[in-house]
């Protein structure tokens, strides 16, 4: 059984991040523990097949080029493939008030320019490839690190046509992509396999 893992890097993250609390920082074993241990999880007869990486990246933010790089590098991971999505920034923000509705650009208390991004195509991608790469028949079974509902008629789609999506995530979160996949694993049973 070849088993593809798809990754939303910044829903995984930041769920990560929640569980694990602030300080100290406990990073995400990218490469090879966690697909060894999701791989393992589902059983013998599963063999690693590649893990799909999807995220997103403010081009302003010195912190994102960071993070930037090290996607690029992730990316020459064996058997890794990141697709990095350009952030777009979000216009006229407004005070939610119905009734006033002004334009906020300043932060009244600081008085610097208030900059906010949106991501846009990382769930269209990952849902794209899911279903491509599933038709394809690339893999067998796969592995999805998300916990967006919308990512639920994808999950159906594959489900009416054979293909078993197992749902990873974290308990007590996302129940509805759970439900609709064919199996789950919670991070939260594997977390002692994962921090070594």
């Amino acid at each position: 059984m070849r088993v593809k893992l798809f990754v939303d890097f910044w829903n995984f993250q930041l769920q990560w991040n929640q569980f694990h609390g602030r300080e100290p920082v406990v990073r995400i074993p990218w490469n090879p523990l966690l697909f060894e241990v999701l791989v393992q999880a589902l059983g013998r007869d599963a063999e690693y097949a590649g893990t799909h990486v999807f995220a997103s990246y403010d081009p302003l933010s010195k912190k994102d080029l960071q993070l930037k790089k090290f996607l690029n590098v992730m990316d020459s991971f064996p058997g890794f493939d990141v697709t990095l999505k350009e952030r777009k920034p979000l216009h006229h923000m407004r005070c939610s008030n119905d009734g006033c509705r002004l334009e906020i650009s300043q932060c009244p208390h600081c008085h610097q320019e208030i900059r906010r991004t949106v991501e846009k195509g990382v769930d269209t991608a990952i849902v794209t490839d899911l279903i491509r790469l599933g038709i394809d028949n690339h893999y067998d079974r796969a592995i999805l690190i998300a916990g967006d509902a919308d990512h639920v008629p994808a999950v159906e789609f594959l489900g009416a046509r054979m293909k078993q999506v197992t749902h990873a995530w974290f308990k007590g979160h996302s129940n509805e992509l759970r439900n609709a996949c064919w199996d789950h694993l919670y991070f939260d049973d594997l977390m002692s396999k994962l921090i070594v």
